[in-house]
This record gives structure tokens, C-alpha cells and sequence, in this order.
């Protein structure tokens, strides 16, 4: 039996704006663009199962920023815990340089995280299901 969610429609869902300001007026992406007529015309059509998809996409983002955010407060503290011991003026390869073996394993495994360019696909490769 085929799906009855658009995936297209859920994505549209997942990228308004529910804040801006001329939300009433016409819908707009997150980025601050507004929608376009074709993508207005296929929003208007949801379904409630595309209405739950979205909203299930949109926590699940959410919680990704979460996780993502206590990865990074984590990266700092781990660094910071470092930088106290160094002269002021001191750089990251400085504190890498003095960190026992266990926190030079932690940092590298944030380091790829915090700084990946696009975290929501370092997830989707790395993760364990």
C-alpha cells in the first residue's frame, strides 16, 4: 500500500517560519524567503498524516539541537579546563598538547562533531541505528 505522506509536503512543513512577522499574509522558510507560488499551492494541500510527519521531524531536529548543543558546551568545558592551565594567550594545539590521553580521545571524537559543516549529515552517517 502506498504512503499517503508527501515527502515533499512534510519538508515544506518542517521549513516555515511560524514567527515571521507577515506569517498571516504569506508563508515563509526559516531563511527569511518567501515561499513561492508552486510551493504555497502544494502547502495548502496537507494531509493530518503530513501535519504529524512534520511535527515528528521538527522534535526530532530539535532534540538533534539539543544533543548538539551539550556536545558543543562539552567541547568548551573540556577545553577551558585546559586553558586554565596555560599561559594567557595560548591557542588550541597549546591545550591539545597537555591533555591526558583519555580528554585527547574525548576532544577528537567533539571536534568532529562540533565542527562538522553540516551535523545533521555527520549524524546520518555516523550514527548507530
Amino acid at each position: 500500500m502506498p504512503s499517503s505522506v508527501r515527502p515533499e509536503v512534510v519538508l515544506l512543513i518542517t521549513k516555515l517560519d511560524f514567527s515571521h512577522p507577515d506569517i498571516r499574509t504569506r508563508p515563509y522558510h526559516r531563511d527569511g524567503r518567501p515561499f513561492t507560488r508552486a510551493e504555497r499551492d502544494l502547502l495548502v494541500t496537507f494531509t493530518p498524516e503530513e501535519k504529524a510527519a512534520a511535527k515528528a521531524q521538527i522534535q526530532v531536529e530539535a532534540e538533534w539541537q539539543r544533543e548538539l548543543d551539550e556536545m558543543r558546551d562539552a567541547f568548551v568545558d573540556l577545553l577551558m579546563k585546559y586553558f586554565a592551565k596555560l599561559p594567557k594567550g595560548s591557542v588550541v594545539d597549546d591545550a591539545v598538547a597537555i591533555m591526558t590521553y583519555e580528554d585527547y580521545a574525548k576532544f577528537e571524537r567533539l571536534a568532529e562533531i562540533v565542527t562538522a559543516e553540516d551535523t545533521l549529515e555527520y549524524r546520518a552517517l555516523y550514527e548507530e541505528n
